[in-house]
């Protein structure tokens, strides 16, 4: 059975980075970045720890760099399926990173027409050929700031900024050697318990990369 305490744990450990490291020279931060983001990420060793009974449902994820200077200047197209079927896309992104305040910061552009991307990471030149108008950006108090200590790279939402109704997101991206966290859960405003966690079985999904996609 899968050990939750061991993985709230981690999750608390790595969340700390954001707010203990001092910051990193932005050209060294987004040359981690293009070496370390890109490639296909899976859940399935995730998977294995917990009983088939459980809500958990695997997930993979393909993240390429791309080129698109209406855009921004640095981009990449991410595409996300569930149980190993293609074509249950579950979420189809482009990534921004831009400096700003001296300090590289995650906008999150998500294309209008979903569905005429499927299968986009095949054939990058339909993102490529996407404009400002196909594209609604996500609010600035729904940005992530990036962090980092040693290989470990944190892209954190401040806290009861992007609100939705009466939550706030909880979002944070942990990326390191291996692979990546994705902790992403919706919070009453009220109280900040629970409203909503992407995969009920776990707080934070770990994705293992499977393909490395060099910059």
């Amino acid at each position: 059975m899968f050990n939750k305490l061991h993985l709230t744990a981690v999750f608390l450990t790595l969340s700390s980075f954001s707010s203990t490291t001092v910051a990193e020279p932005t050209d060294a931060v987004l040359s981690d970045i293009a070496r370390m983001l890109p490639g296909t990420y899976t859940n399935a060793a995730q998977l294995a720890s917990v009983d088939e009974s459980t809500e958990a449902f695997a997930l993979t994820t393909i993240i390429k760099p791309m080129s698109n200077p209406a855009l921004g200047e640095t981009l990449y197209y991410l595409e996300e399926y569930k149980n190993n079927d293609p074509s249950a896309v579950a979420r189809i992104r482009i990534y921004s990173f831009v400096l700003e305040d001296g300090v590289v910061r995650l906008h999150l552009l998500n294309p209008t027409d979903v569905e005429a991307l499927h299968g986009a990471h095949a054939d990058l030149s339909r993102a490529e050929r996407l404009t400002p108008e196909d594209i609604q950006l996500d609010r600035d108090s729904c940005m992530l700031d990036i962090t980092r200590l040693n290989d470990t790279l944190v892209a954190r939402m401040d806290s009861h900024t992007c609100d939705v109704l009466d939550t706030w997101v909880d979002y944070e991206l942990i990326i390191d050697q291996a692979g990546t966290w994705t902790c992403y859960a919706r919070r009453l405003q009220s109280d900040d318990s629970l409203a909503w966690l992407q995969m009920p079985t776990f707080p934070c999904i770990r994705q293992q990369r499977t393909v490395t996609i060099l910059p």
